[in-house]
């Protein structure tokens, strides 16, 4: 069992919880600047 927080981030358009490997947000579709 790992950190699950750490593979996370928070969309700064929408404030939603995405994963790091996410490129968009998939539910704004704004481009995610997260290092997946």
């Amino acid at each position: 069992m790992g950190e699950r927080a750490c593979y996370r981030a928070i969309c700064s358009s929408c404030d939603r919880q995405v994963s790091i490997a996410d490129e968009t947000c998939p539910e704004c579709g704004a481009d995610l600047d997260t290092d997946g």
